[in-house]
C-alpha cells in the first residue's frame, strides 16, 4: 500500500518542545501513519533534506469570516504556514442574522475591521439565520485551511434586541433566556464559544458604521455573564473578550475575572503588546500571575510583529479613538469629507480639541509622512514626522494634519513605523510565560493598511535567527501546540503519529517575508480593489489534513480545510499544564 505522501529527511521540529530529530514522514487518509525510516513510497514523494518540518500554525484571532468567500486560503496567512484559523473574534460576525440585516452587518464589519463592503456586497449569499445555518455555510465553502468559529455577541445582541436598541438598555429577562437559548444552539452545532469587545465609549477605535458604540461595549455585562453560566452548565467552549490595548483609558479586567469564575473555561484576555512599552506587558503577565494563584483560566492574547502601518485616510482613519476623528469617518464620500475639514468651525474644534492619544498609535506625533499627493508644498517633508514638519513652518501638528487631508484631497500616506522589537527581548519574555498565547494576527481585516497574516514568520524569524532569543523548538510548540491545546482542538499543532497532518516546510536560513519595510499592493479584492500583503519567502510547502494547499507560495487548488469543533478535555489539559 502506498501512503498518500511521504516527506524525506527533513529535521522535524514536532511542537511538543521536544529536540529537533531526522526522519521521514508519512502521510495517509489526512493524518500522520508513521515517523521514522520509511521504506514504501508515497503516491507523492516531497524532498525535505536540509529543510524544518513543523507543524502548521494555529491562528485563534483572525477575521476571515468574510474573505473566506473569495480567498479558500485566508492569505496572507495560508502563504506564511498557517492551518487553522479561529473566526468570529471580538464579537464582530455574521450570524445569528435576521432576514434585512445583512448590509447592517457588513457595514459593522467594514467599519470595525475594515474589510471592504463592497467585497462582501459581491461575494456573501446570506442564505441563513442562525448560527447553525451559517456553520452549515461555512462546512459547504470550499477551504484551503481548517476553521473554527466563535458566537460574536455584537451579532447576537443585534439579532435579539436589535443593533440600536441594545446599546441603549440591557436585555430583557425574556431576551436574554433567548440569549442563552442560541448560544447553546451554537455550541450544539459546533461553535467553539463566544466573543465580545467590551472597552466602553470613549477612547476605543472599535465604532459602527455611524460612529456610535459597538454594541457589547456599552452593554451590561450581566448579558456576558449568563452566557457564561451555559458554557459552566455544558463544560464546553471557550470566551475570547477585548478589554484593553497599551494606553486604553479603560481595563475591564474584572469582567474577564468574573467571566472566568462564571464559566469555569479558558477566558482568552486581548491584548498584549510586547515591545512597546515592557512595564506594559509586565504588569499584565503579574496579573495572570495573580489570576492564576487563584484558580482562574485567564489567558493573554500577545501581539508582536514588525507591522509597519500605513494609512491613507480615505480608506481608513487609525485616529478614531478620539471624536474629533470620528466626524470625518462619519462623513462617507470623499467631497463631504472635504468639506468638513475646510468648515472654519471644525478646524477650530479640531485644533482646539486634539490632544495626543495615550496609545502611540492613536498619535499623530508618531505619524511620518509618505507620500504628500497633490499636497505639493508638503511634498519637500515627506519622510519627516508630524511634529518636524509643524516645527518647520511654525504651526501645530493638528493644522499640519488638517492641511494635509484639505490640499491632497485625502491622497496623502502616513506610516508608523515599528520600534522596539530589534532585540526580541521583551517579546521572548511575554512569549515564554505559561499564560500568554501567540497571535492576534488580525487576518482578513485592515486590508488597506496591511494584512497581519505574516506575524508568524515574522515570529519565526525575529526570534531565532536575528536575535537567538529562542529555539525553533520552543517557538513552534507555542505558534501550534500551546494554541491548540487552548481552543480544544484534537490531534492538532503536533507532528505525532495519528494527528491530523497540518504541516509546514520550511528553509530555516532563507526563512522571511517580503517586502521587508513595506507592502505588496495587490489587486485581488472582488472586483479589482485593492489590499496589502506581505508574502513568503523561504516557505516550501504548506498541508493541511494530508493535503498541499501551498507550494513554494502557489496556491494548488486543494481545499481540504475543514470546520473545527472545541472539545472541553483538550482545553482543560491545557489550562492543567499551565498551571503546574
Amino acid at each position: 500500500m502506498l501512503y498518500d505522501i511521504v516527506i524525506r529527511g527533513g529535521t522535524v521540529i514536532d511542537g511538543t518542545g521536544e529536540k529537533r530529530y531526522v526522519a521521514d514522514i508519512a502521510l495517509a487518509e489526512g493524518r500522520i501513519a508513521k515517523i521514522g525510516d520509511i521504506a514504501k513510497q508515497g503516491a507523492r514523494e516531497i524532498d525535505a533534506n536540509g529543510l524544518i518540518v513543523a507543524p502548521g500554525v494555529v491562528d485563534l484571532h483572525a477575521h476571515y469570516d468574510a474573505q473566506l468567500h473569495w480567498d479558500p486560503y485566508c492569505t496572507a496567512s495560508g502563504w506564511h504556514g498557517t492551518t487553522s484559523v479561529m473566526i468570529g473574534n471580538c464579537g464582530f460576525g455574521f450570524a445569528p442574522v435576521r432576514p434585512g440585516d445583512s448590509d447592517r452587518y457588513m457595514l459593522m464589519m467594514e467599519n470595525t475591521e475594515q474589510v471592504p463592503y463592497d467585497a462582501m456586497k459581491r461575494t456573501m449569499p446570506w442564505t441563513w439565520e442562525t448560527f447553525a445555518e451559517w456553520l452549515d455555510h461555512l462546512r459547504q465553502l470550499p477551504k484551503g485551511l481548517n476553521i473554527a468559529t466563535y458566537l460574536p455577541m455584537n451579532a447576537l445582541l443585534s439579532y435579539v434586541i436589535g443593533a440600536d436598541q441594545s446599546k441603549k438598555r440591557p436585555a430583557t429577562e425574556a431576551e436574554r433566556t433567548e440569549m442563552r437559548r442560541i448560544l447553546n444552539e451554537a455550541m450544539d452545532a459546533g461553535a467553539c464559544g463566544f466573543s465580545f469587545s467590551f472597552m466602553g465609549a470613549e477612547g476605543n477605535s472599535h465604532v459602527d458604521y455611524d460612529q456610535s458604540p459597538m454594541p457589547t461595549d456599552v452593554m451590561d455585562p450581566q448579558e456576558a455573564y449568563i452566557l457564561a453560566d451555559v458554557l459552566r452548565e455544558r463544560g464546553d467552549g471557550i470566551i475570547q473578550v477585548i478589554v484593553e490595548f497599551p494606553g486604553a483609558p479603560v481595563r475591564r479586567r474584572d469582567v474577564i475575572e468574573e467571566l472566568a469564575r462564571r464559566s469555569g473555561r479558558p477566558v482568552l484576555h486581548n491584548i498584549t503588546v510586547a515591545g512597546v512599552d515592557r512595564e506594559q506587558h509586565l504588569e499584565v503577565l503579574r496579573w495572570l500571575d495573580a489570576a492564576n494563584a487563584k484558580g482562574l483560566d485567564i489567558w493573554s492574547q500577545g501581539a508582536a510583529g514588525r507591522k509597519p502601518h500605513e494609512i491613507l485616510p480615505l480608506d481608513y482613519n487609525n485616529w478614531d479613538s478620539q471624536p474629533i476623528f470620528r466626524e470625518i469617518s462619519a462623513v462617507h464620500s470623499r467631497e463631504g469629507k472635504i468639506e468638513l475639514i475646510q468648515s472654519d468651525d471644525y478646524r477650530a474644534r479640531f485644533t482646539q480639541t486634539y490632544r495626543p492619544g495615550l496609545l502611540a498609535s492613536r498619535s499623530l506625533e508618531h505619524w511620518i509622512l509618505v507620500q504628500a499627493g497633490d499636497a505639493t508644498r508638503f511634498e519637500p517633508f515627506e519622510g519627516r514626522y508630524l511634529p518636524e514638519i509643524a516645527e518647520q513652518l511654525g504651526i501645530s501638528v493638528a493644522e499640519v494634519f488638517l492641511d494635509l487631508l484639505s490640499e491632497s484631497r485625502f491622497e496623502c500616506m502616513f506610516s508608523n513605523p515599528v520600534t522596539g522589537l530589534d532585540d526580541g527581548v521583551s517579546v521572548a519574555e511575554l512569549f515564554r510565560h505559561p499564560r500568554v498565547l501567540t497571535g492576534i494576527s488580525d487576518g482578513g481585516a485592515h486590508s488597506k493598511h496591511g494584512n497581519s497574516g505574516f506575524w508568524s514568520t515574522d515570529l519565526l524569524v525575529l526570534l531565532t535567527r536575528d536575535t537567538g532569543q529562542m529555539s525553533l523548538e520552543e517557538i513552534h510548540a507555542l505558534l501550534s501546540a500551546r494554541n491548540a491545546r487552548v481552543a480544544g482542538f484534537v490531534d492538532r499543532g503536533t507532528l505525532q503519529e495519528g494527528s491530523w497532518a497540518d504541516v509546514m516546510i520550511y528553509d530555516w536560513e532563507k526563512l522571511d517575508f517580503e517586502p521587508k519595510f513595506a507592502y505588496e499592493k495587490v489587486y485581488d479584492l472582488p472586483g479589482g480593489d485593492w489590499r496589502k500583503v506581505k508574502r513568503p519567502v523561504g516557505i516550501r510547502y504548506v498541508l493541511v489534513n494530508g493535503e498541499i494547499i501551498m507550494e513554494d507560495g502557489a496556491k494548488t487548488g486543494a481545499t481540504p480545510g475543514l470546520v473545527l469543533t472545541s472539545e472541553p478535555e483538550v482545553s482543560s489539559l491545557a489550562s492543567r499544564e499551565a498551571a503546574e
